[in-house]
């Protein structure tokens, strides 16, 4: 007898509870083999109610680990900006410390870089998410300024680097502190051209979230939006198992569960289809979207399509909202007996030609 997929319904709420409470309980009895895949469906959604966002500024160059609209982990890299390396031989004249900060306009048009001497008097509160206007100062004898209005965005300690070249040229270097090479770049030391000037610098992402990617002229705006985990159908439990005495029986012994779901006392095993769904959904079975030549914009709400690719692939439904200048439908479809409001792309779609 194999195991077939099962759905628990449970108390709302008490979901992660009962299923501690059977694989406890099917361990100590000795019916693990009775058991395989205990799933309560969960995705990351984001969290509009969290406002912390982490933003990030790297050049055209760097290595970019992410894409956009992917979700990442905390500590996950995001992107890398390459070794610096001298372009000509000379000699080091100045090494002073500098804090770079980029200002993001109104309505995100462009950016202003702005580089001011820590000698200055650096005026304490400059940081990520500060507005600034026309005239707001950045150092205490008000020497530096804002001209634009708009928003901080990035603030980072560099260092910037003379080199009076062999052709008695001055090249400048700006680099991040954290990563310049101290010892070899003292002031009076002759260099070498392609010395390694500073190393390569990672940033990382600082909680779970979401990837946003937006590309200017001068640089790569990578931002991460924070997510939470949302529960795709609260009171239910999905379980696989072999439906035998045993197993009924533990099941309807443990705390905090309602009933199999059920139609006329037969308790409902779950389709190919639908166990395909949810273990895509949850990122337990890959899959790989198919590339859609021509995407259709000729649907109506209420009409019944067929959906061609995702974790939905042979579902059929019908439309619930259409947003064509996002390019995305909802569509109503029917999952074990209940009907699911799923969010797909134009390109998921297709008409059902009668």
């Amino acid at each position: 007898m194999r195991k077939e997929w099962y759905i628990l319904q449970v108390y709302s709420g008490m979901e992660n509870k009962v299923k501690e409470t059977l694989e406890e309980r099917a361990k100590n009895v000795g019916e693990n083999k009775y058991f395989g895949k205990i799933i309560i469906p969960e995705v990351e959604e984001l969290n509009y109610s969290n406002k912390r966002v982490q933003k990030i500024y790297v050049s055209k160059e760097a290595k970019v680990y992410v894409r956009k609209g992917k979700d990442v982990k905390k500590g996950d890299l995001l992107a890398k900006e390459p070794e610096i390396f001298v372009k000509n031989a000379g000699k080091v004249i100045e090494s002073k410390n500098f804090r770079r900060i980029i200002v993001e306009t109104e309505g995100k048009k462009f950016s202003k870089t702005f580089l001011i001497p820590e000698s200055s008097g650096l005026l304490s509160g400059l940081r990520t998410g500060k507005k600034v206007h026309t005239d707001t100062p950045f150092t205490k004898n008000f020497e530096y300024k804002s001209d634009v209005d708009g928003e901080i965005v990035s603030v980072e300690k560099v260092k910037r680097i003379l080199i009076k070249n062999n052709n008695n040229e001055n090249d400048i270097y700006v680099v991040p502190r954290e990563t310049f090479i101290n010892e070899t770049f003292k002031l009076g030391n002759d260099i070498s051209a392609g010395e390694k000037l500073s190393e390569s610098k990672e940033y990382k992402s600082k909680f779970s979230g979401r990837v946003d990617i937006r590309e200017t002229p001068f640089h790569k705006e990578i931002k991460i939006i924070k997510t939470k985990r949302k529960n795709l159908f609260p009171g239910y439990i999905f379980v696989e198992m072999m439906y035998i005495k045993e197993t009924e029986k533990l099941i309807k012994n443990a705390p905090y569960v309602s009933t199999v779901l059920n139609i006329g006392g037969k308790p409902v095993k779950l389709s190919k289809n639908e166990v395909r769904a949810i273990l895509r959904l949850i990122g337990e079975e890959s899959y790989e979207k198919r590339q859609i030549k021509e995407v259709r914009t000729d649907f109506e709400i209420g009409e019944h399509v067929k959906i061609i690719n995702g974790p939905f692939e042979y579902f059929t439904g019908k439309i619930k909202h259409l947003d064509l200048e996002k390019q995305e439908v909802q569509v109503v479809v029917t999952m074990f007996g209940r009907e699911t409001t799923v969010t797909l792309s134009l390109g998921e779609i297709e008409k059902i030609i009668d």
